[in-house]
């Protein structure tokens, strides 16, 4: 981007310093049609990257929480090929924006656990059910993946 702008501000000022020096009328018509197929490539590099971001790849994953009473709630979500877990947990309502941001995450589904009052916490584990090595905003989400926040204590 930052080349095609350069290449643009060069033609600009071309196209006026040859303007201003009694130029040809065929070198600024040449001046003009470059900056036309500058104009043209910039256009397709626009559109290039808005059907790029606009085809992320749409995906599904399942996430299941266990409460204190032991009660499992299974969510199948949507969300981009990529997008970090605490992002989709808080579009999708199961998490706030604010923990989602943070990284830690103290109430689920409106449950909350606070280690500080009675010792328990959220435990986020993958699908075979192995604790995750991660936090919840540094997982990358893919099709088919599978997570769930369990209240431990």
């Amino acid at each position: 981007m930052k080349k095609i702008s350069a290449l643009i501000l060069t033609l600009a000022l071309s196209a006026a310093l040859l303007a201003g020096c009694g130029a040809s009328a065929s070198s600024v018509a040449s001046s003009e049609a470059a900056s036309e197929v500058v104009s043209e490539a910039v256009s397709e590099e626009s559109t290039s990257t808005a059907e790029a971001a606009d085809s992320a790849a749409a995906i599904q994953f399942t996430f299941t929480v266990i409460g204190a009473n032991g009660e499992s709630t299974e969510l199948t979500l949507d969300a981009t090929d990529g997008e970090k877990l605490s992002d989709a947990l808080a579009e999708a309502g199961v998490i706030s924006a604010e923990e989602a941001a943070a990284g830690f995450v103290t109430v689920v589904n409106g449950e909350e656990a606070n280690y500080d009052a009675d010792g328990s916490w959220w435990c986020l584990t993958d699908a075979a059910g192995e604790m995750t090595a991660v936090g919840v905003a540094d997982i990358e989400l893919h099709d088919g993946d599978s997570y769930a926040f369990t209240y431990t204590k």
